[in-house]
């Protein structure tokens, strides 16, 4: 990684800044507040896909522009050819997404989110049955409703119950599960009782429970017609985050996605004031604007800006309760280690494991972990 540890300095008088985004519209909205903060100096800004930018990455090809786009996944793969940009901005960054990688914060400040999931309450339902929205904030209290949450037993949906107590993933940059943990044991009850309070539904229902508004809560998918569904047939839906089990949170998996700075720019002063503009009040307020990919705004500031619909807006505040998919850390091969509990005999281990004699469970996960890793 490349230092230009210094304060905000003016562009250079000759800058000329080419920009890769992620969309059209904000391409538009990018450059009009560019031209009111910078009118002195050109920004030439293309659209490219996420697709070409990593075809790039994964074959070392360079990029030829100031500031580009990327996942957070795919930084580690350019981190010795980016600038090192400012530690503060006026947004402040999500920590649950700038603390993924220990490696690369200082290189890469996430801006946005996207997630195939989210957790969501029908309004209709619960308004029908006349419940207490309060109800759904806490598994415990849902296990009082019948049909209060949908779920496949499958580990795309499973995988969120064993997050209530993230530090049996103790090495963001090393990429190890501690399951000899005080915390392992922890997050495994929760798990563990979440199964017994919440039995999962029909594997015939997956997207019946939306369509046919049979359960008032549960997970909807990308590919859920959720806009339709409440233009022609009054649906009424609110999307928003896990709730608790055992007084602890459950948190989601989403992307991160963020503009770096190219350590080849001949104007790092301008690059690094156009990451500044972009993670400033107007500029996060420019990710609002659109329908797309969900501004990464700290709850505590969310009302500091204005979303182009609710639902929007919901997502902004349920990214508060997420992390990054990839929140253990890269490692050589494609995936994580992460991916162990996502084997089918992991889980079957945690769902059989003698809580009484939790010691074993311990060993035999960590030897079968050992033995995956090699």
């Amino acid at each position: 990684m490349l230092c230009s540890c210094a304060s905000q300095k003016p562009n250079e008088k000759e800058a000329i800044l080419k920009v890769a985004v992620h969309s059209e519209e904000y391409k538009t909205s990018l450059i009009e507040l560019w031209n009111e903060e910078y009118p002195e100096n050109e920004l030439i800004v293309e659209v490219v896909k996420e697709e070409e930018i990593e075809s790039k990455l994964i074959q070392k090809e360079a990029l030829d522009y100031d500031v580009y786009w990327i996942e957070d996944a795919y930084v580690p793969l350019v981190i010795n050819e980016l600038l090192e940009l400012d530690d503060k901005v006026e947004v402040p960054l999500n920590t649950k997404f700038n603390e993924i990688f220990n490696i690369i914060k200082e290189a890469y400040q996430p801006l946005m989110a996207t997630s195939d999931t989210y957790y969501m309450l029908d309004l209709n339902v619960i308004e029908n049955n006349k419940l207490n929205v309060d109800k759904f904030s806490t598994f415990e209290s849902m296990d009082e409703i019948e049909n209060s949450f949908y779920y496949l037993d499958n580990i795309y949906f499973t995988k969120y119950f064993l997050t209530s107590n993230l530090n049996y993933f103790p090495s963001k940059e090393y990429g190890t599960l501690n399951f000899n943990s005080e915390d392992f044991v922890n997050a495994l009850k929760n798990y563990r009782k979440l199964y017994e309070l919440m039995p999962s539904g029909d594997k015939k229902s997956f997207d019946n429970w939306f369509i046919n508004n049979s359960y008032a809560s549960g997970f909807i998918t990308t590919n859920m017609q959720l806009r339709e569904d409440e233009e022609i047939n009054g649906g009424k839906y609110k999307i928003t985050k896990l709730p608790t089990i055992n007084n602890q949170q459950l948190y989601m998996e989403a992307n991160s996605y963020g503009y770096v700075v190219n350590g080849n720019t001949e104007y790092p002063n301008a690059a690094k004031n156009l990451l500044n503009l972009i993670h400033s009040k107007k500029g996060v307020q420019l990710l609002c604007n659109i329908d797309g990919f969900v501004p990464l705004i700290n709850e505590e500031m969310m009302n500091d800006f204005t979303y182009v619909n609710d639902h929007l807006k919901e997502k902004t505040y349920a990214m508060n309760y997420m992390i990054g998919r990839c929140f253990i850390g890269m490692s050589d091969s494609e995936g994580t280690v992460l991916d162990y509990l996502y084997l089918d005999e992991t889980i079957n281990k945690l769902k059989t494991c003698d809580l009484e004699n939790v010691e074993a469970c311990q060993l035999e996960l960590e030897n079968s972990y050992q033995e995956w890793l090699k």
